[in-house]
């Protein structure tokens, strides 16, 4: 049957139609203000703006809808972009017992890339840090001992998974005690102005590096 003049070249819906679609994106709008995962944040606000747009075609509401189409392919390339980020890459054996129980808050990605920022190193019977210098390096026990004194009186023993000046790092303060490294100690090295620059390039990184961080000095101070 051929449309009446000044009908719409698209399929004609009644009036109730109209608002359920347009209602339905509101909705959709509204539960994108309880989710807190930024991915389905915008998985959601997707569905929103397409079934607006839709709304907004059948009006022939031109305008606003390429404002929600426009939003739209900004959302969907940051859901690309996050879901990349998310994507799950294999952790070497060595390795995978630190990840699960030290870095088990950051993504398999996200430690790799801290992973690598680090660099591999071996000491034996030296002081690696002096209580009342500034500190410059973080560090974490792979293999070996240290022994953490002050006054000669020892503190604590660190083992693999340990950090050393992670106070220093946090507190960004002069070491408040001395670390010394037994016999074949391997451990990791990072650069601390390099990792605090990640509290401006990247914020969410940062401070899931800040927790894990902040969990071993309260593991620390309880024992």
């Amino acid at each position: 049957m051929p449309l009446l003049e000044g009908e719409s070249k698209f399929i004609v819906f009644d009036n109730i139609s109209y608002h359920l679609i347009q209602h339905l994106g509101y909705i959709f709008t509204l539960l994108s203000l309880s989710i807190k995962d930024i991915l389905w944040l915008r998985v959601i606000l997707v569905i929103a703006q397409v079934t607006l747009a839709i709304y907004q075609l059948v009006i022939s509401r031109y305008d606003v809808m390429v404002w929600n189409m426009l939003f739209t392919i900004v959302n969907t390339y940051h859901i690309i972009r996050i879901a990349n980020e998310r994507k799950p890459v294999k952790i070497p054996a060595e390795i995978n017992d630190i990840y699960n129980n030290v870095f088990y808050n950051m993504t398999s990605k996200e430690f790799i890339y801290l992973w690598n920022l680090g660099k591999y190193c071996n000491g034996e019977n030296k002081v690696i840090i002096k209580e009342g210098e500034n500190q410059i390096k973080l560090f974490m026990i792979l293999q070996g001992v240290a022994k953490v004194t002050r006054n000669e009186k020892i503190l604590t023993m660190l083992s693999r998974g340990d950090f050393i000046a992670e106070m220093s790092f946090l507190t960004e303060e002069p070491a408040s005690a001395d670390v010394y490294l037994e016999d074949n100690v391997k451990y990791i090295m990072w650069n601390q102005e390099e990792l605090r620059h990640m509290q401006k390039l990247n914020s969410d990184f940062w401070g899931k590096l800040h927790n894990v961080l902040t969990r071993d000095l309260i593991k620390k101070i309880k024992s």
